[in-house]
């Protein structure tokens, strides 16, 4: 556990982190932005919070079952723990422009949510497979964002270079539209069909 992935003013005192990763269904993802008349991606987003929400709970419900400490955080608001940030750590995928992870089996459609606990655990490794090294030249969700909140390059953040998404823009346009999803629906890492081919061209690329 990083202290760098617990928010100011908050402890935790569990070692590790496990993170969950929820895949989205890409035929209802894709019909984001939602209106009135068609909730069928907003749905999808909330469905898979929610599948987060049981899943992080029922995990650390068996793992306390097992004479260990554990606390569930489901997202969105996942109150004292980042999750994205453990999600790279632990080789589920890579950062992307659009200040979601990036995995190399479902793109930039999941949903996260993490257990802490003191349970004894291996850790895993981050990956790398090209995803960070395509996105200095995709502006896909950048120029799909409604309220212009994903940066074009990377910024210094914390003294580390990075992809950044202004929330003060992402999260109002969030709230006000009930839900989003449109930058990770628009990725090419989510469209099913052309993940495989991204996969294979990387691989040649960082080789």
């Amino acid at each position: 556990m990083d202290p760098l992935y617990v928010f100011e003013g908050y402890t935790i005192e569990e070692p590790w982190v496990i993170v969950l990763a929820l895949a989205h269904n890409y035929e209802r993802l894709r019909q984001v932005p939602s209106d009135e008349t068609n909730g069928i991606g907003v749905s999808d987003v909330g469905d898979q919070y929610a599948r987060g929400t049981r899943a992080s709970y029922a995990l650390a419900n068996w793992i306390r079952s097992q004479g260990y400490d554990a606390h569930a955080y489901p997202g969105p608001m996942a109150d004292a723990l980042l999750l994205v940030p453990p999600a790279i750590a632990s080789g589920l995928g890579e950062l992307g422009k659009h200040g979601s992870l990036i995995s190399p089996q479902f793109g930039a459609g999941v949903r996260l949510a993490g257990v802490t606990t003191d349970m004894p655990l291996v850790a895993t490794d981050p990956i790398r497979f090209g995803a960070d090294d395509f996105c200095q030249s995709c502006q896909a969700c950048t120029r799909a964002c409604p309220p212009s909140a994903i940066l074009e390059q990377k910024q210094m953040v914390r003294g580390v270079e990075r992809w950044y998404v202004d929330f003060d823009k992402c999260i109002p346009y969030f709230a006000e539209a009930a839900s989003c999803g449109i930058c990770i629906a628009i990725c090419p890492w989510t469209k099913p069909d052309a993940r495989s081919k991204l996969l294979a061209t990387m691989a040649k690329r960082i080789a």
